[in-house]
């Protein structure tokens, strides 16, 4: 009996801190950056100048308007609005769109600016692409947002936050 309540306790703790865990066995590296696209349209009613708002609020609507798939699909975020399903290449640029069309609309524009990157993730701090022989795992697509005075700079994954809802992730 005591072995279950130990076990329900770490399964418990993972869950609570889930962000602090995996953070602790995972980090981005960057390799490269993709082309920042931009949205037609104003998606949210939503206006926040807190830029931990802007952040959830982005990753709740990039994770209710879109559906994950590990098919070819199309990348282009006003195209994503339609087909409603993308993988993390499409999941990351509709994001960098969406916050950067907040940061527009919020007169945050001068100061933060969300760019669409490609990297690899490193678990306790050896690259885990080499692992996998699918093309689909050579590399991964996050966001990183940067403050343009300070270069202060918060990474997102999109596709982690809508399987796990962890909100930042950290860079290497």
């Amino acid at each position: 009996m005591k072995k279950l309540y130990i076990f329900l306790a770490i399964i418990l703790f993972a869950i609570l801190f889930r962000s602090f865990v995996f953070n602790f066995f995972f980090s981005y590296k960057i390799i490269e950056e993709r082309k920042a696209l931009k949205l037609k349209d104003k998606i949210s009613d939503k206006n926040s100048k807190n830029l931990d708002n802007i952040i959830h609020d982005g990753l709740g609507e990039t994770s209710s308007l879109l559906d994950f798939t590990f098919n070819k699909c199309d990348t282009e975020p006003n195209k994503l609005l339609e087909s409603k399903t993308a993988n993390c290449i499409g999941y990351s640029a509709f994001f960098a769109a969406l916050i950067n069309n907040e940061f527009q609309s919020d007169d945050l524009n001068g100061e933060w600016i969300a760019k669409h990157k490609v990297g690899e993730i490193y678990f306790l701090g050896y690259n885990i692409h080499p692992f996998f022989n699918s093309k689909f795992f050579a590399n991964h697509d996050f966001v990183v947002i940067k403050n343009k005075k300070t270069n202060e700079i918060i990474a997102v994954d999109p596709t982690l936050y809508d399987y796990f809802r962890i909100e930042k992730i950290k860079l290497k």
